[in-house]
């Protein structure tokens, strides 16, 4: 048996609060701030990542370049370096594409960090680039230009003064 309902009470069942079939809308979520402390806990761990991956990348680099790092009779001088800070730059746009995440789930403290060292190693990566390319194809010297000794004149007086006349 049931018993009769109360008066002025709700119909049955009541919805939830939560619930999006009620007369009670729901709530908009907002996202929580990550705790300071671990934001900047978070930042430090990742730019250690972010060194270790940089130089893992350059040394692989180095390796598809054919430098030949424990072999002391081997001539590295015509290695290339742009290889390497190719690596590096890909590095670089990782940890961008991962400053961008973090800034997405509003860690802002690791975001920034993880953005200024993704543009420190694509900056660092394109001088080295720029360098090495400088390096590997030097400018040839300026040649004398060829003089037609009769275009010269000495003191600027006649042809007479002039070589070749």
């Amino acid at each position: 048996m049931t018993a009769p309902p109360l008066p002025n009470s709700p119909p049955w069942p009541t919805p939830h609060p939560r619930s999006a079939g009620g007369t009670h809308p729901l709530p908009p979520r907002r996202r929580r701030w990550p705790h300071t402390v671990a934001d900047i806990a978070l930042a430090i761990g990742l730019l250690v990542i972010d060194v270790i991956a940089a130089l893992v990348a350059f040394v692989f680099g180095l390796d598809a370049t054919g430098y030949a790092m424990f072999d002391p009779a081997a001539d590295n001088a015509s290695v290339p370096l742009t290889r390497p800070f190719a690596y590096v730059a890909v590095v670089g746009g990782i940890v961008l594409v991962s400053a961008f995440l973090l800034l997405m789930a509003r860690a802002i403290i690791s975001g920034g960090v993880q953005a200024l060292a993704g543009l420190v190693l694509v900056l660092v990566a394109v001088i080295g680039m720029h360098d090495a390319e400088r390096t590997a194809h030097p400018r040839p010297a300026p040649a004398s230009p060829s003089i037609d000794p009769g275009a010269l004149c000495r003191s600027g007086g006649d042809n007479s003064e002039c070589g070749g006349s």
